[in-house]
């Protein structure tokens, strides 16, 4: 079935504005996919700049409040006296500044207090407190042995659930060590401490609020810190981290998956003062803050596209109609004068003056023939016969027959004009008849074309 002319134009337009919504909707995606991607990428990476940053700054805070303790001059009234009163001393620094352990060895290395009320007197064997009794002050993050945080009474906090890695396990520190010197500047000890970074959230928590994104710190494959949250809302840590950065040796970036939700993240290795990787920063934005405003925008699109269709329609489909009643009125003014010139065709005969002209002179050739029949047959004669009579009789008779004749010359010239205008005729009757049909053939089309239909 062939579709009409309303159906083709409204069709038409419907399907012009959908591709142009489609292409346009294509264009929009792709071009907002790159430029989410710019973003995301620029966002990722600031974050984890920031998130650098972050650590850096508790890196050097730590230092500082190491160093203070070493100058400190109850520390170095302590030392050298192996006080018991420097146990309190060290516990307010420690306080006040966050750390989770702090203490002070001698010269030979063996620990004189500690701010958490740890045993005195062993040798503490960490290669950071040998380099700060040789006079060398040591800022860095580090793998801390089971062995030395157990006398800090740190156990709790590096105890780890995560399947496998129960029991004794080492932890994650930001640690710094310096010498304490005395008034001659002889080093008679050092102060060693840090923070502990497992369960420690005040950085990744620090780093995601003003970041915007989350934060966490991977050390021996699991989250021993991180501002991730499960899907009941409780705090992502002590889980295993996703097998894509697990083991980062170099800073990795892409899409990784952590407590169920989908990240763009980048991972940075975390290196100690030798340049060892020993453990990795995790900062990520959740993917769907991307793709949400993809999927939002491309939904408006189609919204809009089809408020656009509606209102396309709305403003064609009474040009469409009007266009449409305007060509049935044409088609049936064409039908009209192709049914008038057909009947005319049919109807017309030879006619005119030359036809008049003919019939009245047959007519009057009759007369006279008649007359001059009449007056020379003696049986119709009335009245004597006369000599001269006889002569204008034949006279009357032989004029009437010469007006015959001339008029017989005229009816054969009358004959062959109509002859020649009954031919013209016919072959302009012949084109009139293939008008006629060239006409309803043009009505025909056009009524084809508005409804679809013969």
């Amino acid at each position: 079935m062939k579709l009409g002319l309303r159906t083709k134009l409204v069709g038409t337009l419907v399907g012009a504005i959908v591709i142009s919504s489609a292409i346009s909707a294509i264009a929009a995606r792709n071009t907002m996919a790159t430029d989410l991607n710019r973003l995301a990428t620029q966002q990722v990476a600031s974050g984890s700049t920031g998130f650098a940053g972050y650590w850096d700054a508790k890196r050097d805070s730590v230092k500082l409040l190491v160093t203070q303790s070493a100058i400190n001059e109850a520390v170095r009234r302590g030392t050298a006296t192996h006080a018991k009163s420097l146990e309190a001393t060290l516990t307010g620094i420690a306080r006040q500044g966050g750390l989770s352990f702090l203490t002070v060895v001698d010269l030979h290395g063996k620990v004189v207090a500690r701010a958490n009320g740890g045993p005195a007197g062993a040798k503490l064997a960490s290669p950071f407190v040998d380099r700060a009794l040789s006079g060398e002050t040591v800022s860095t993050a580090a793998s801390l042995p089971h062995d030395e945080l157990v006398p800090e009474q740190l156990e709790p906090q590096i105890e780890s659930t995560t399947a496998g890695r129960e029991g004794l396990v080492d932890g994650l520190g930001i640690v710094s060590a310096t010498p304490i010197s005395d008034a001659n500047e002889r080093t008679i000890g050092a102060a060693y401490g840090g923070i502990v970074i497992d369960h420690y959230y005040d950085v990744v928590d620090q780093a995601a609020h003003a970041l915007g994104g989350k934060a966490a710190v991977i050390f021996h494959g699991e989250l021993v810190s991180s501002s991730i949250s499960r899907p009941d809302g409780t705090r992502l840590i002590d889980d295993a981290a996703s097998p894509k950065v697990i083991d980062v040796k170099q800073t990795f970036y892409g899409v990784d998956s952590e407590g169920g939700v989908e990240y763009l993240t980048r991972v940075e290795p975390i290196l100690d003062d030798r340049n060892q990787v020993i453990a990795s920063r995790w900062f990520g934005v959740p993917l769907e803050t991307f793709t949400g405003i993809q999927q939002h925008t491309l939904v408006s699109l189609m919204v809009w596209g089809l408020v656009g269709i509606l209102i396309g329609l709305a403003i064609a489909v009474p040009v469409v109609q009007r266009i449409a009643h305007q060509l049935v009125a044409r088609s049936r003014q064409v039908r009209a004068s192709a049914q008038e010139l057909s009947v005319v065709i049919v109807g017309s005969e030879v006619s005119g003056d030359h036809v008049t002209q003919t019939r009245a002179a047959v007519e009057r050739q009759g007369e006279l023939l008649l007359q001059a029949a009449t007056e020379s047959d003696p049986s119709t004669s009335s009245g004597p016969s006369h000599a001269d009579g006889a002569v204008a009789m034949q006279y009357s008779v032989a004029e009437k027959i010469l007006a015959a004749s001339v008029l017989n010359a005229e009816i054969l010239g009358d004959m062959i004009v109509i002859d020649t205008l009954a031919s013209e005729m016919a072959s302009r009757t012949q084109q009139a008849v293939a008008r006629v049909g060239e006409l309803n053939d043009v009505a025909a089309g056009l009524d084809e074309l508005v409804s679809g239909s013969k």
